[in-house]
């Protein structure tokens, strides 16, 4: 064999372990977490590392079969943390706005949560913003040299009628003096800053969007392992998707632990979600399995609104139709429990088999945006043969104010 052949062999020998060792997934005790103070997802209370992004990272670490100590995670201002993440190996930001501007200089993983520039208004004052051209008439208020200003601008506001003050603290006081008529402030961040203010979340609400939503990801650095971004990727999504025998998830209990229950729009008046629950009881009673079957294909006459779910069970929470999830088809629901802990399926059968009709409220968990709501189940009894064998339910938002 030539001699220029067997050294070509030998290097090929030589790289190829250096290769798959750069590919080997670092262990989680050699990545350097880096945090910066940024309630709810990261924080610093009573000398103890705390937020939505600290839980959701021992979470995940605990589905790697590691542990980290909070105290080894690094607390950092923004400039800081982040040059630390562009330029060292092995450090990753566990949260910041994945943008276009930085696509190229990190590894992702995520989405752990979005946010985005709202005005929050008090629900008396019933504002109602139809139109960027709303927005010029209302005082908004502003952290004086904050982003918040000129988004709202751009959105619509008049400059003149911006209302700028140091802190959080006085346009809180200022909004519930009724001084000003909203606040502009990212939406989750706001959540957590009027619930510590005292504010109790059926006082407040968003009234408009002032810009697109930013998804918030964990940033590592660009030289980590492919393999160790996918092992953390496959942690977070276990967070989110590996649900209890309740059906709840871990990222739902974080989120429950750091953020209020909030009330939404409903999507239906109580009159009319009645009369499609009658309506399609009658179905049930005419042909049973056919209108399962068109209520889990989604049919328009029981789909018509697609914030609205629809479902069949029968007296043992057997689902037999679903608008919505019809991959829950044969399961049983005895057990499923909202976030808090209550049991809303197994009280719905009892009160249908016990008043044939009503509601249940309870919380849910968007999947399409980050926060908890109050949902309200309305339900009846639908007799086949003169046996009551299913309930029909039907799922919308609960508005404040609304009684059960």
């Amino acid at each position: 064999m030539k001699p220029l052949v067997i050294f070509c062999i030998v290097l090929l020998l030589l790289l190829i372990p250096s290769a798959t060792a750069a590919n080997q997934p670092a262990p989680a005790k050699e990545i350097v977490f880096i945090n910066e103070q940024f309630p709810p997802f990261s924080f610093q209370e009573d000398g103890k590392l705390q937020g939505i992004s600290v839980d959701l990272l021992e979470k995940m670490l605990g589905h790697m079969n590691t542990t980290l100590n909070r105290g080894e995670i690094k607390l950092l201002p923004w400039d800081q943390g982040y040059q630390m993440a562009l330029h060292d190996n092995n450090t990753v930001i566990f949260t910041t706005g994945r943008i276009p501007d930085r696509e190229a200089l990190f590894k992702w993983v995520g989405p752990i949560s979005s946010i985005k520039v709202v005005l929050f208004a008090l629900n008396e004052k019933h504002i109602k913003i139809n139109s960027p051209g709303d927005l010029r008439a209302l005082k908004i208020g502003v952290t004086r040299d904050s982003a918040e200003g000129p988004v709202a601008i751009k959105a619509g506001a008049n400059p003149g009628n911006l209302v700028e003050k140091n802190n959080t603290t006085e346009i809180l006081d200022i909004l519930k003096a009724g001084t000003i008529d909203a606040w502009a402030y990212p939406d989750i961040v706001g959540f957590w800053l009027a619930n510590k203010a005292g504010l109790n979340a059926s006082e407040y609400e968003i009234v408009y969007e002032l810009e697109k939503e930013t998804p918030l990801y964990c940033a590592f650095n660009k030289n980590t392992s492919d393999s160790t971004v996918k092992a953390f990727q496959e942690a977070l999504n276990q967070t989110k998707k590996g649900k209890e025998a309740s059906g709840v998830s871990d990222f739902e209990m974080v989120l429950y632990r750091y953020l209020p229950v909030l009330y939404g729009r409903s999507n239906m008046t109580s009159h009319q979600i009645m009369d499609l629950l009658n309506k399609t009881s009658a179905d049930i009673e005419r042909n049973a399995s056919g209108t399962f079957i068109n209520i889990s294909a989604g049919a328009r006459s029981y789909k018509d609104n697609p914030d609205i779910a629809l479902f069949v069970i029968d007296t043992k929470a057997i689902v037999m139709a679903h608008s919505s999830r019809p991959e829950l088809v044969g399961s049983n629901e005895t057990n499923r429990a909202d976030v808090s802990g209550k049991k809303f399926i197994e009280a719905m059968v009892a009160g249908a088999l016990k008043n044939g009709a009503g509601q249940e409220d309870y919380i849910y968990s968007d999947p399409n945006r980050t926060g908890l709501y109050y949902k309200s189940a309305y339900y009846r009894l639908s007799k086949v043969s003169d046996v009551p064998e299913y309930i029909v339910g039907c799922i919308d938002y609960k508005e404040e104010g609304s009684k059960n």
